[in-house]
């Protein structure tokens, strides 16, 4: 008989953090987006990294007022442990009036920890714009 490790349950739970955030970011629902933060974060790409709960629900408070949409797609999880590694990428859409509209390309990275419950938060995250490489000849 197999044994069930949890992996693949895992795996969706984390898929769906990401769906989630998108329709959270997307419907400027922040509550939505902040079911999967703990007490504490930490946003690498701030000055200030070390966030609580509630400095991370104003922070996002205040990004969804720029007007931007936003498609999350990870694309490689790996569990080790109680911990998720989640790699992926972010297609944030502004809407520029009657100029059409600006795309950005953004890769992150996001650690999430399993609580008691069997569920994921995740802990600590960065991003940033894709970058163009060529290799020199």
């Amino acid at each position: 008989m197999e044994q069930w490790d949890g992996r693949a349950e895992d795996l969706a739970q984390l898929r769906h953090m990401a769906a989630e955030f998108e329709a959270g970011f997307n419907t400027g629902d922040v509550d939505r987006i902040m079911r999967f933060y703990g007490d504490r974060y930490v946003d690498v790409n701030l000055r200030e990294p070390v966030q609580s709960w509630p400095e991370r629900r104003a922070y996002y408070a205040q990004v969804l007022q720029r007007g931007l949409r936003a498609k999350v797609r990870p694309e490689d999880i790996q569990i080790h442990g109680d911990f998720a590694f989640v790699r992926g990428t972010i297609e944030l859409v502004r809407t520029e009036g009657t100029n059409g509209s600006a795309r950005t390309e953004l890769r992150y990275l996001e650690i999430a920890r399993r609580q008691s419950d069997g569920s994921w938060k995740v802990m600590w995250g960065m991003d940033g714009p894709v970058q163009e490489y060529t290799p020199a000849s």
